[in-house]
């Protein structure tokens, strides 16, 4: 009984770091912000807008949630911490309702593993910077989703749950990791083919209609669309994604080798070779939907690699999953190591980032040379981007506010 009071702990310890965690708001961020609260424009507007619109991206159901937040809660202090309150919701639903899901797909899990489970899960890197940047409310809202499928197929309502599965498209396109993850299911004898299929089929069908009503706004794999599928770019993702993935954190370092080790070792694991297969392939499909975006690790603290943990999320976690359910509790123990060290980095670093903007906004009304994140911030004052006769710049090695003069 105490495992089970012991996930309540956890999730309250959770909540305190993250709650820490709001800071300012940064990047993406603020500019939704400053389109979405912007009180010239009706919700209905913005409704059409994010229906019928590119914003080099197509996720209409998690960006109507957050324009109608911004629109009827327009106070800069305000909006972006409910926002991020919404991904924590997010999160702690989608565990609540896999670690539920756990027992009934594998009756001998113990409320322990469960724990383990848990834990491995909310202290991840992609946790983190899911739940400290709203921006991820697309991650936040998929995982939801997915979990909201796994938790109806293991009650045996297959149907509803491939259904639910298809909703998630809409809130982003990593939710077809689903589709691979039923083969892993059904690999590890945990659902029928006839579950499968049941859940499968509406799922890629209203997968299918995604990607359809999505290609009328931005092409798949065309100059607009962040998935150009470019050969290149395949072998730095499949190598980078591999060395970093139970890290949940594309920061450099000489420890990221290690992760490969990690990565290939919880794959073995398994033991038994078609569910080792069947995860290959869903590893496999991980490194499709992510190709072109582990191409670099981190080097600068301010730089959009700092959002990156939020690619790791749904894999990581339906990893973990897969571990809990085959009761592969020494696994998950040894995976904490790298787990919450890769979460460790990611929670130091999204602090120094928001920090470095707290800076900018107390020494607003301002301009400030910085061509790597363009803002116009008329509520606040400020101006970023590539302007050379700007009086301040953003050092991004330290993420410090400098005069232009120190440059």
């Amino acid at each position: 009984m105490h495992w089970r009071y012991g996930i309540g702990a956890a999730a309250v310890v959770w909540v305190a770091l993250m709650a820490r965690l709001m800071i300012a708001d940064v990047w993406d961020e603020t500019n939704g912000m400053v389109y979405f609260s912007d009180p010239s424009r009706s919700m209905g507007e913005m409704a059409l807008f994010v229906l019928t619109q590119s914003i080099s991206f197509w996720r209409p159901l998690a960006t109507l949630l957050a324009a109608a937040v911004l629109h009827y809660f327009p106070d800069y202090d305000v909006s972006w911490r409910i926002l991020r309150a919404i991904n924590m919701a997010f999160l702690l639903g989608a565990f609540a309702l896999l670690a539920d899901a756990l027992a009934r797909f594998n009756r001998e899990v113990t409320p322990r593993e469960r724990f383990l489970f848990t834990c491995a899960a909310l202290f991840s890197g992609g946790a983190v910077i899911t739940a400290g940047w709203y921006a991820n409310i697309f991650d936040a809202s998929a995982l939801f989703c997915i979990a909201c499928g796994l938790a109806l197929l293991a009650r045996g309502r297959s149907l509803t749950a491939g259904l639910v599965l298809g909703v998630g498209f809409f809130c982003k396109e990593v939710t077809a990791l689903a589709l691979p993850f039923l083969v892993v299911l059904l690999a590890a004898r945990r659902i029928t083919f006839r579950d499968a299929l049941r859940a499968g089929i509406p799922a890629f069908a209203l997968g299918l209609v995604y990607f359809v009503l999505r290609g009328r706004i931005i092409a798949l794999g065309g100059p607009y669309d962040t998935h150009r599928f470019e050969l290149d770019h395949l072998l730095p993702t499949v190598m980078n994604l591999g060395r970093t993935f139970w890290f949940g954190t594309v920061k450099a370092g000489p420890w990221v080798w290690l992760g490969a080790v990690f990565t290939i070792a919880s794959v073995l694991i398994l033991r038994r070779p078609r569910l080792i297969a069947a995860m290959t392939a869903f590893l496999g499909a991980a490194v499709f939907i992510y190709w072109g975006m582990f191409d670099v690790l981190q080097v600068d603290l301010i730089d959009a690699s700092n959002f990156a943990g939020r690619m790791y999320l749904v894999p990581v976690t339906l990893f973990l999953f897969l571990l809990a359910l085959e009761r592969r509790t020494v696994a998950i123990c040894v995976l904490l190591l790298p787990i919450l060290y890769g979460a460790g980095l990611t929670y130091r670093d999204h602090t120094r980032f928001q920090r470095l903007y707290v800076q900018i906004y107390r020494a607003a009304p301002t301009t400030i040379h910085y061509p790597g994140k363009p803002l116009d911030d008329r509520v606040r004052g400020l101006r970023i981007g590539d302007i050379p006769d700007a009086p301040l710049t953003i050092n991004t090695k330290r993420a410090r506010l400098e005069p232009r003069a120190a440059r």
